[in-house]
């Protein structure tokens, strides 16, 4: 037993959910697991009823939690005695990132600070662009993850760029495009698109419309549909053509949806993955945070 494994405990009982408690500390749902299950054998005793749809403690996993509770709370209490420039360091910052987004790269920094600035608690909201943008705008959010187009324009904002991200053409294998591995707008001025509700996610909907309109035309929707796996799903079918940005959380697109993705030919880079944040915000946790993104963006600038 140790004190990793008592607030991974602690955390899964909080969240009564595996997964939940995963995003929260930022480590695998398995790694998790075992860990509990590890705690159990060395309990000798189940600390959780788990079922297909509720997580909830057992009579013994209740005991052993006031315990955990106490033990780590009187271990916090003892590092600040000996070390009380530690407890200055402590606080939250409030994270919201986009539910569509591939996060990996947001894990991987938010496991660093983590793992650097264990004291600094992350709790996360995900949301739509329209709900980021209120949460940073109204302090609810110190930091946001989510491409330029969602903060563009915002009185205050300042944001620093994490990742290239660039929109796609997937066509169905058999288009008569797919041979190639770009496309000019202008060429698909006659085809069906099928399209993301704009009520989804109206920065990327607007965006790839103003594209096609720059190339003269308006894009013709056959379909719309409420998630990028439809809009795949619908193309592979030969439904038509739709627009994918390189940064969608869509697995093995290719693979997955017998499409082939093309490149836009003079596509400008303004639709990047971006860490964003309000200038007038006084969360003393803040510089740090920022700070330690900046430095792990320079190393793997460095690596790349």
């Amino acid at each position: 037993m140790n004190l990793l494994g008592l607030r991974y405990f602690i955390t899964v009982a909080d969240y009564a959910s595996f997964t939940k408690a995963a995003e929260h500390l930022f480590v695998t749902q398995p790694t998790l697991s075992r860990q509990i299950s590890d705690l159990e054998d060395e309990m000798d005793t189940p600390l959780f009823i788990r079922s297909h749809h509720s997580l909830k403690l057992t009579s013994a996993g209740n005991r052993f939690l006031k315990e955990a509770i106490r033990i780590v709370n009187q271990l916090d209490h003892l590092k600040e005695v000996v070390n009380p420039g530690e407890s200055s360091q402590a606080g939250t910052i409030r994270i919201g990132y986009q539910s569509f987004l591939d996060t990996n790269l947001m894990y991987q920094i938010l496991k660093q600070v983590s793992q650097k600035f264990p004291q600094i608690d992350l709790p996360l909201f995900r949301g739509t662009p329209s709900e980021l943008r209120n949460q940073l705008l109204n302090d609810n959010c110190d930091v946001v993850f989510a491409l330029s187009p969602c903060i563009q324009g915002l009185p205050q904002i300042d944001y620093i760029d994490l990742q290239e991200n660039k929109l796609k053409i997937a066509v169905p294998l058999n288009h008569r495009l797919a041979h190639q591995n770009s496309v000019n707008l202008k060429d698909l001025a006659n085809e069906n698109f099928v399209m993301l509700d704009r009520k989804v996610s109206p920065y990327i909907v607007d965006y790839a419309i103003s594209l096609c309109m720059q190339n003269g035309f308006s894009p013709n929707a056959s379909h719309y549909v409420d998630n990028a796996e439809k809009a795949l799903m619908f193309t592979g079918a030969g439904k038509g053509i739709t627009f994918l940005h390189s940064m969608n959380k869509v697995s093995n697109p290719i693979d997955s949806f017998d499409v082939k993705l093309l490149n836009i030919e003079g596509q400008v880079n303004d639709f990047d993955f971006v860490l964003a944040y309000k200038e007038t915000n006084h969360n003393p946790q803040l510089t740090t945070f920022m700070s330690e993104v900046s430095n792990f963006i320079t190393k793997n600038q460095q690596k790349a």
